[in-house]
């Protein structure tokens, strides 16, 4: 017993792949279709493979002209898959006065923009029901550094949103900013509850002012290279350490009721990170007034009562 057609298409919509415009040039006439069923086959020598169906308009093109073009497309590239895919009802060469295109070595059109470019020669096809795989041997290449795919999931466009070096460099002020004023509340001569609501409310208060900067870098944060981040989440642990060691003290002189400054330390910088998630509560307050709230929410967590 095999699967149902239906339970396959629904199974595979779960899996996400990179959206790819797929063209070719025959007699002087291009042609493309969008495509996200392309693989890599072999380095040496470098191959890559696409499967087509036979009653797309492009295959026959392709098939006669024994050339096609890979073109990855860049996020925010979803209207030009969805002309390519048949939705704006335009065909044929029609579809290239959406884009900028060029060419490589065999003639098939290169989107001008987009991530990355495979410039194949048909070396083998082979028959699959109602499609056709057409094995490519690479002949060029083109590549645009840092580039983001466009994704296709679930029946939706889906985007990796890479942060830029000014992006991670901004973060990282804004946490040697938070760091420095964690480092001038404890160095004052006030009492563990105090330098706690002082800093507390500086962060909040900073959240506020940097709300963007915030957000933008969470939202990206999963695609950082591990080594980058990394030295961010560093700098993160000296600041929690410092804070642990205010809350030890606090508990050892009697103003805090902390069983474990670990957790309530967690807890704290959760709290303290999710002003930038409100955009409305930032609109309506100052920094300052955001701050006093959030200062005096954290005081009220760790008050002995």
């Amino acid at each position: 017993m095999t699967v149902s057609a239906s339970d396959f298409r629904s199974a595979m919509r779960q899996m996400a792949a990179a959206v790819n415009i797929i063209t070719t040039v025959h007699e002087g006439r291009r042609a493309g279709m969008t495509a996200t069923a392309v693989m890599a086959l072999t380095a040496e020598p470098a191959q890559v493979a696409v499967a087509v169906n036979r009653a797309n308009a492009s295959f026959a093109a392709m098939a006669a002209s024994g050339v096609f073009a890979v073109n990855i497309l860049p996020h925010g590239a979803a209207f030009l898959a969805s002309v390519f895919a048949g939705a704006k009802d335009l065909s044929g060469a029609e579809r290239f006065a959406h884009g900028s295109w060029d060419t490589l070595v065999t003639g098939a059109p290169i989107l001008a923009d987009s991530v990355a470019s495979f410039d194949c020669r048909i070396v083998e096809t082979v028959g699959f029901s109602s499609h056709e795989l057409l094995v490519g041997e690479v002949v060029a290449t083109r590549l645009s550094p840092g580039g983001s795919p466009l994704l296709y999931i679930d029946g939706s466009w889906a985007n990796i949103v890479r942060t830029t070096d000014a992006e991670f460099d901004a973060y990282g002020r804004l946490i040697d900013t938070v760091s420095d004023a964690l480092d001038m509340a404890i160095g004052s001569a006030a009492s563990p509850r105090e330098q706690l609501c002082a800093f507390s409310r500086g962060f909040a208060a900073l959240s506020v002012e940097s709300a963007d900067v915030l957000r933008h870098f969470h939202l990206q944060e999963i695609f950082i290279p591990a080594s980058r981040l990394e030295a961010i989440n560093a700098r993160k642990r000296e600041v929690e350490a410092k804070i642990r060691a205010l809350l030890i003290r606090g508990a050892e002189a009697g103003e805090f009721d902390v069983v474990d400054p670990a957790i309530t330390t967690d807890a704290i910088i959760g709290m303290l990170n999710s002003v930038h998630r409100f955009p409305d509560l930032a609109a309506q307050d100052s920094g300052a007034a955001v701050g006093r709230t959030f200062g005096d929410m954290v005081i009220a967590m760790v008050s002995r009562r």
